[in-house]
């Protein structure tokens, strides 16, 4: 009676080790994953995304800002043409686009 449980277990360890080889051996065969790329049309890259957010900020219509917000909106654009849009910050930039969206009045 005892005997049929050592060849049970180690039909079980084979039947494990088999299945793993399986599986191992199909991801092989199947080789790596694809990546589908986005079309180009909704792909744009990060020196475009600049040059697209640095000529709209060109377009803020300064006499409608107020001083404040017209001085610092000016200080930012000169620091974006001399040393480019990376020397700006993160609130620097938020500031701007903040500065781009039309106002309801």
């Amino acid at each position: 009676m005892n005997s049929w449980i050592p060849a049970l277990l180690i039909g079980c360890a084979i039947g494990v080790g088999l299945s793993a080889w399986y599986k191992a051996w199909r991801e092989r065969k199947a080789g790596p994953r694809r990546v589908v790329e986005l079309p180009n049309s909704a792909y744009s890259s990060e020196g475009v995304r600049n040059q697209e957010a640095h000529d709209r900020w060109h377009r803020i219509n300064m006499g409608r800002l107020h001083p404040i917000n017209r001085d610092e909106v000016q200080r930012l654009l000169d620091v974006a043409d001399e040393d480019g849009i990376t020397a700006l910050t993160a609130k620097d930039k938020v500031f701007l686009d903040n500065m781009t969206i039309p106002r309801m009045g």
